[in-house]
């Protein structure tokens, strides 16, 4: 992307979050996700990938269903990211509840003796309610993040993440140095595992081979880390937002980990499907 491209397509971002500021924080959400969620519907290439994806999955699902689909997981898109782009307000007013409050349990004894703790999800409902429910339990996490590839757009993106949780890390090698440093201390680190990465190995997502990192199961070895799988799921409309956290996988072969952590976030994805996010290219 060039940097007039960049910039051309950083101005109407920069001119909405202006303009939202000016609302309260629940109607700043409500009326973002309202044009959020159009965009992402209305949007061919966002469209198109969405469409590519249910079918692959879904190859039984009509277009009438594929597009009442698309209408529910725009709309549900619309509000996680409207949520994220305002992320160090979320964090202090969202309505966020544990599914049960003793799964946190692990976390806290694995804190208490400076063990490392990786707390993997994917992006699946509203995902940054996991480190805002753990840090209203006096867990700080930090985060992993790909670097945004508009240069304008960078700054905010880094701002945003950072407002959930302290250190956040780069992708890359300096990223993944400064991390192993922080875990090494004990510290808690999420990480998201429903990317497609360029080192990844083919592994089964959803009943397709999807390339996939075995980077979270080699460090949790290594450092002996506390692996454990936790999401973020939007129950009912005005309802709190529901974390589950899962109890923590046992430190085995690396592929066995992550065939593990791929079946948990399969699983969710099955039981909520239009909050996933299907504008991935997962199965490049």
């Amino acid at each position: 992307m060039t940097y007039f491209m960049s910039f051309l397509e950083y101005i109407p971002f920069w001119f909405f979050i202006r303009i939202m500021k000016f609302l309260n924080f629940n109607t700043r959400i409500s009326v973002s996700a309202k044009v959020i969620g159009f965009l992402i519907r209305n949007i061919p290439k966002y469209k198109k990938r969405v469409f590519k994806n249910l079918e692959l999955i879904y190859p039984k699902m009509s277009n009438l269903e594929r597009k009442k689909f698309l209408k529910k997981f725009s709309q549900n898109l619309g509000l996680t990211f409207s949520e994220f782009l305002f992320n160090e307000e979320y964090h202090r007013y969202q309505n966020i509840k544990f599914r049960n409050c003793s799964e946190i349990s692990e976390i806290l004894e694995a804190v208490k003796i400076n063990r490392p703790v990786l707390i993997v999800s994917g992006h699946i409902g509203p995902w940054e309610a996991v480190r805002a429910l753990l840090r209203r339990n006096g867990i700080e996490t930090a985060a992993i993040y790909r670097k945004s590839k508009n240069v304008f757009y960078q700054p905010y993106h880094h701002k945003t993440i950072e407002a959930g949780g302290k250190p956040i890390f780069q992708v890359g090698r300096k990223g993944t140095s400064a991390m192993i440093k922080f875990l090494k201390r004990g510290g808690v680190v999420c990480m998201m595992i429903d990317q497609a990465v360029s080192e990844g190995k083919y592994m089964d997502f959803m009943g397709i081979p999807a390339k996939t990192s075995l980077a979270i199961a080699n460090i949790a070895i290594k450092y002996d880390a506390l692996i454990i799988p936790a999401y973020a799921i939007r129950k009912e409309e005005n309802k709190p937002i529901q974390v589950i956290i899962e109890p923590s996988l046992k430190i085995s072969d690396p592929f066995k980990i992550i065939e593990k952590l791929n079946k948990s976030l399969e699983n969710m994805v099955r039981k909520y499907p239009s909050q996933w996010y299907w504008v991935h290219n997962r199965w490049k």
